[in-house]
């Protein structure tokens, strides 16, 4: 686990219909997001919900609904995410949009490639001395 770092995350509130030109708006912002080169963005699909008309909508049996709410997280650094709302204002027509302080804990670690781990395998196996792996 690394240090943690504050970050921004940017949380935006639409529907499965909302469209930018012919395409998804959740696929348009996520593409324009990953051309401004954000830590991690994520699209999160709701099965029900309800916004401003207070009409709640969910997912029915004809599993068919284009107006189910969809929630994209992008999450960087305040300056990185302040430099991409212009952008998103561009893409938006309609929805909302929250700004939240994170504090951000990065789990990960480098792991070996394969042939490295089979070669420590056998390694072991013939009483070898592995090479040591990060």
């Amino acid at each position: 686990m690394e240090v943690p770092h504050d970050a921004t995350l940017l949380r935006i509130f639409t529907s499965v219909s909302d469209r930018y030109g012919n395409e998804p708006l959740h696929h348009a912002i996520v593409t324009k997001a990953r051309e401004h080169h954000p830590a991690g963005a994520t699209v999160l699909r709701g099965t029900v919900g309800f916004g401003h008309s207070g009409h709640l909508r969910e997912l029915s049996h004809s599993l068919i609904n284009t107006h189910l709410p969809v929630i994209i997280e992008i999450v960087d650094a305040e300056e990185k995410i302040d430099s991409f709302l212009p952008l998103l204002d561009e893409l938006m027509e309609s929805g909302l949009v929250t700004l939240e302080k994170a504090k951000v804990l990065q789990y990960g670690r480098h792991r070996a490639s394969l042939a490295e781990r089979i070669k420590n395998y056998v390694d072991r196996k013939l009483g070898a001395t592995p090479i040591p792996v990060e």
